[in-house]
């Protein structure tokens, strides 16, 4: 017996802004493009970005990913990798909204340089 893969229908937006309601937390999206695909489970983090980008008709070069949960749609996480597809699958039930973003230094991750910090620390401490 056969299970037929889960799949999520999504809402993806770009261009626009995520406002911020009184109380700090994301509120709507204004502005920009949307549209609607769907996916499986099993996607990996690169297919999700090409079939996204294609959909919006943008290159997918340089292009950081936001999703919000069913539970919680006033937070947005960063989707990174394959993780992170995994994580959207696992929080979410039916449909998810998705946000393209351009990569800038605020959503990039950062590298973590141990040399440079343990040489700081070593100045400290001596």
């Amino acid at each position: 017996m056969s299970t037929t893969p889960r799949k999520l229908m999504c809402f993806c937006y770009s261009g626009g802004e995520r406002m911020a309601n009184a109380d700090g937390s994301l509120g709507k999206y204004m502005g920009g493009v949307s549209e609607a695909t769907v996916i499986e489970d099993g996607i990996s983090f690169e297919e999700l970005v090409v079939k996204i980008c294609s959909r919006m008709d943008m290159s997918p070069d340089g292009k950081s990913l936001f999703y919000s949960t069913s539970k919680d749609k006033s937070k947005h996480l960063h989707m990174r990798d394959v993780d992170g597809v995994s994580m959207m699958f696992y929080l979410n039930e039916d449909e998810v909204d998705i946000f393209v973003e351009e990569e800038t230094l605020a959503n990039t991750p950062k590298e973590c340089n141990i040399s440079s910090s343990d040489t700081i620390l070593k100045r400290l401490l001596f």
